[in-house]
């Protein structure tokens, strides 16, 4: 015979049964809450992107073409995920332009930290760049520190065989015969 035809006579099994549907209904109030974080967190998620993007739907900055405004909105989230350099970075520009455009954004930074400032604005702290243009670059090992490797050869100047060779050692005297 079937164990469970007589299930309705004991009591253990009843309170099996109804700390199960408990249960089941503790865990459906759970997954309501659960469900209510994940609409929370999603939302919260939307909020961040909007807050970092709104700048680009300014009328000054909003571009006429969509492609552009959705490349820069792409360039925002790749450089929040750890790109090293942004879409639009020119890699190749001559010295005296690179050195305007730095100088503005200067100018620029500013003059936004000046007017915030009068303005009671707290801003974040200024990132000042080291530049260490007087260190010897160091090479690491296995290369030479003398020269210059180029195309598979270590070319040599003048100045870097003297050093090598260091002073020049003058014998005094008669010449050899024979050379």
């Amino acid at each position: 015979m079937n164990p469970d035809h007589r299930d309705w006579q004991t009591s253990r099994r009843y309170a099996a049964r109804s700390a199960e549907s408990s249960k089941e209904r503790k865990s459906a109030a759970a997954s309501k809450e659960d469900d209510a974080e994940v609409i929370n967190l999603k939302n919260d998620l939307a909020l961040q992107r909007l807050l970092k993007e709104s700048h680009l739907l300014d009328q000054p900055t909003l571009s006429p073409y969509p492609t552009t405004n959705r490349l820069k909105i792409i360039d925002l989230r790749m450089q929040s995920a750890g790109a090293k350099d942004s879409l639009f970075a020119q890699k190749k520009m001559p010295m005296s332009h690179r050195k305007g455009i730095k100088a503005k954004a200067g100018r620029k930074e500013e003059y936004r930290r000046r007017e915030a400032r009068e303005n009671g604005v707290i801003l974040e702290k200024a990132i000042k760049s080291k530049t260490s243009s007087s260190k010897k670059r160091d090479r690491g090992a296995g290369h030479p520190s003398i020269g210059k490797f180029q195309g598979g050869t270590l070319r040599l100047s003048r100045k870097d065989v003297s050093e090598v060779n260091g002073p020049r050692q003058v014998l005094r005297g008669k010449p050899k015969k024979g050379s």
